[in-house]
């Protein structure tokens, strides 16, 4: 196992599989993106999904609503877009407007084309270890243990974070009684007592709570594996904006037996995640069902 846990290699293997995926049944995956308002950071992060649909022979179509829009504005939108069977796969842009429910909207979304995974019933699957979507980000996690093979059987993960997109599920699926997983799970959050020891106690330790550089040398011991999933913007001293995770990189590097850098890691993964999704999307539409392990094979059988 290398030290540098990079996310790039894993992203260009998944993509490998879904543009197969697309020339073997011929597919036309098609993505509906859909953001409220123009913050320019979510900006930045759709015009990103969208340039790689090119890559992929993918289509993704942005249609940005108003930030006065309303919550009927929204589901409108969304019902329109499960009725049309061009678009295979729906995702919201997050954060809505705080006058918007979140989970209300998730809900809305046909389950069979909720790409980002949001929906109850793609999250209660995952609680039981059925087939179904996985959560773009806990799933990039999950593919880094795998693609490592880094040992999880057994181990004590510590997950820094019980949010309802990272924290709980992938709880969850390191949970499940597979490969990569039937870990002992412990989950952390802001009601925490003793978080340093709990994280110290860590095999593996998972930064998901979105606090530039929280974990420091003191929370992690000798020799544990290090999974970063935040992105955080950090003022550099020549001024310009840089970008750091949830663990402090230069000063538990030397402590880590394995680390991920933030940019290059889990997040590198996560978009090439939400296309495989939209693939998967695309064949229920077709009536072909295809398992989580059928897609783990086909990804990892030329790594391991």
């Amino acid at each position: 196992m290398q030290k540098l846990l990079k996310g790039k290699p894993i992203a260009l293997a998944i993509n490998k599989v879904s543009k197969s995926l697309i020339a073997e049944y011929n597919l036309d995956p098609k993505m509906l993106l859909i953001q409220v308002g123009d913050d320019p950071a979510s900006s930045y992060y759709v015009q990103s999904i969208i340039k790689m649909a090119e890559h992929l022979d993918c289509k993704a179509e942005l249609l940005t609503l108003s930030a006065k829009s309303s919550q009927q504005d929204l589901i409108k939108t969304i019902k329109e877009a499960n009725a049309d069977p061009a678009i295979h796969g729906i995702m919201i842009q997050k954060p809505l407007p705080k006058s918007m429910d979140d989970s209300y909207i998730n809900m809305c979304i046909n389950p069979d084309k909720d790409i980002d995974a949001l929906h109850p019933l793609n999250l209660g699957k995952i609680l039981i270890e059925e087939d179904g979507f996985l959560p773009n980000t806990p799933a990039a996690v999950y593919y880094t243990l795998k693609y490592y093979q880094i040992e999880t059987i057994g181990k004590h993960i510590v997950i820094l974070g019980r949010s309802n997109v990272v924290g709980k599920p992938l709880a969850n699926m390191l949970l499940w009684k597979r490969p990569s997983a039937n870990a002992t799970v412990t989950v952390c959050h802001s009601r925490t007592t003793n978080l340093a020891a709990i994280c110290k106690n860590a095999d593996i330790l998972i930064a998901a709570i979105g606090k530039a550089e929280f974990v420091g040398p003191d929370m992690v011991r000798d020799g544990a594996i290090l999974l970063d999933v935040g992105i955080n913007e950090k003022k550099k001293d020549d001024g310009s904006i840089g970008y750091v995770g949830d663990i402090d990189f230069n000063s538990c590097y030397s402590k880590a037996a394995a680390i991920t850098p933030v940019p290059g890691g889990i997040g590198r993964i996560t978009t090439s995640l939400l296309y495989l999704n939209l693939v998967k999307s695309n064949l229920i539409a077709k009536n072909i069902n295809k398992t989580i392990d059928e897609y783990l094979n086909m990804i990892f059988s030329e790594n391991q």
